[in-house]
């Protein structure tokens, strides 16, 4: 359920206006190809002079030839057309004619849909019938999906019906390359490419990871950003267990230790005392990778009464204060320990790690969801909250059946936009607020759809 307001009558009229306007927009767009069917039906171009109905669109509509190329190609897919004999021809692809001619979709998915038919077009002893659900398919998505989203939908129907593909190039590897130069005044210039796509999406995802802002205050430029992860890089494989260190290296006794079990806490009025994990064998201290850097342990102190009614405020240690939403959404995986306080200010729960995603579920969340589960979504899984469906403040259960995998924007927009999530058959359906969708169709979520058919919401 959403936190944030309700849009106003006046705001969800203006919204009302730019949703129609966007799809008479594209509505129009697709009366401009049934336009320039009737100038090649009618043979104006030969009659201007021009020849051909690209020229004539050119000076027709000062457009350039690309431009004038593709609504003639598009004109031949999306149209209905005439035979020799003057039969009538259904479009060649009548189901994304359908929908744009409806204005559901635009000129971005358009290109998408024909990009990939005419890959299909390609594939050997392909069943016409698996061409037919492809168009089919793919009209569909492109009503609930972004241009960009519908790309990443198309190249699965792509992996599903032609799962050979182009064949790798063996010789991608050899041909990365990074240079590196000293100048004079001792600073380093370096220039890189990675053409082997395996090595360079672990360059891509390892750079997007260790180079993302430390905080609102960072200000500094994506570039100073990465060149500083690349010196992060280069001192973990110098240090200790990284695959520069010398191997007879040993771990630094002068490191502070685990306590033990029996030991006594630095601090013996604290609430929460520090987490203690087993020492590892000396033989496997030096080979143990280091840990990565996981969520932020904080507290946050905030009356019982103001929890259940989502009013008021929590409090951080450092004494600033949040408001009750922002506690409730962090509290959903961010390992914060909500210490609750009843009328007296004594603590009546200080709340279990246990409630945020064990490995096990966070592991199925990955595979199941892909990453952020919002629909059209591409944030990676380790870019994302374990989101409760039902709060777990609100007793919701932390179980693969009440979690879905969110970015943070998207997380911040399920908790205040009035966004709707439902488990159908072990899958996240997104049910966007009125002002969004008037008929609020859920829509499928998650990144790892099984080609093969779109799923239909239950019920």
């Amino acid at each position: 359920m959403s936190e944030g307001g309700v849009v106003g009558q006046v705001e969800r009229e203006a919204l009302d206006r730019v949703r129609d306007g966007i799809t008479a927009l594209h509505a129009a767009q697709y009366r401009l190809l049934e336009d320039v069917a009737d100038l090649q039906r009618l043979g104006v171009a030969r009659q201007t002079g021009d020849r051909f109905t690209e020229r004539l669109l050119e000076d027709l509509g000062r457009l350039n030839r690309r431009d004038a190329d593709r609504l003639v190609d598009e004109t031949a897919d999306l149209v209905p057309q005439l035979a020799l004999s003057g039969e009538p021809l259904p479009a060649r692809l009548p189901c994304t004619a359908t929908v744009y001619a409806a204005g559901e979709i635009g000129p971005g998915h358009v290109a998408v849909i024909r990009r990939t038919m005419a890959r299909l077009d390609k594939v050997d002893g392909l069943d016409p019938a698996d061409w037919v659900w492809a168009e089919a398919t793919l009209a569909q998505d492109a009503t609930e999906l972004s241009p960009d989203a519908l790309a990443r939908a198309a190249a699965r129907v792509l992996a599903h019906l032609d799962p050979d593909g182009a064949a790798p190039d063996p010789r991608e590897e050899r041909d990365d390359e990074l240079l590196i130069s000293s100048r004079r005044d001792g600073t380093l210039r370096m220039t890189a490419t990675f053409r082997g796509t395996v090595n360079a999406e672990i360059v891509r995802e390892g750079f997007d990871a260790a180079s993302t802002p430390a905080g609102p205050d960072d200000d500094r430029t994506l570039g100073n950003r990465q060149a500083g992860a690349l010196v992060e890089f280069v001192l973990g494989a110098q240090s200790a267990g990284g695959i520069l260190a010398d191997d007879d290296t040993t771990a630094d006794s002068s490191e502070p230790q685990p306590e033990s079990a029996g030991s006594k806490p630095e601090v013996e009025d604290a609430l929460i005392p520090a987490p203690r994990t087993p020492e590892p064998p000396a033989a496997l201290r030096r080979r143990q990778p280091p840990r990565s850097m996981g969520r932020p342990l904080l507290n946050i102190t905030m009356d019982h009464r103001w929890l259940q009614a989502a009013i008021g405020h929590g409090t951080l240690d450092s004494g600033h204060l949040a408001d009750a939403a922002t506690v409730r959404r962090w509290a959903c995986d961010a390992e914060i320990i909500p210490i609750v306080l009843g009328s007296k200010s004594e603590p009546l729960d200080v709340g279990r790690l246990a409630r945020t995603a064990t490995d096990a579920i966070r592991r199925a969340l990955n595979l199941r969801d892909g990453g952020c589960a919002f629909p059209g979504c591409t944030r990676p899984p380790r870019r994302c909250h374990a989101h409760h469906i039902h709060h777990w403040l609100d007793g919701g259960d932390t179980d693969l059946n009440n979690m879905v995998l969110l970015c943070q924007h998207h997380h911040l927009v399920v908790h205040h936009d009035h966004w709707v999530i439902d488990m159908i058959d072990g899958l996240p359906w997104f049910t966007p607020p009125p002002w969004i969708d008037p008929d609020q169709r859920p829509r499928l979520g998650g990144q790892s759809r099984v080609p093969g058919g779109r799923r239909e919401r239950a019920g």
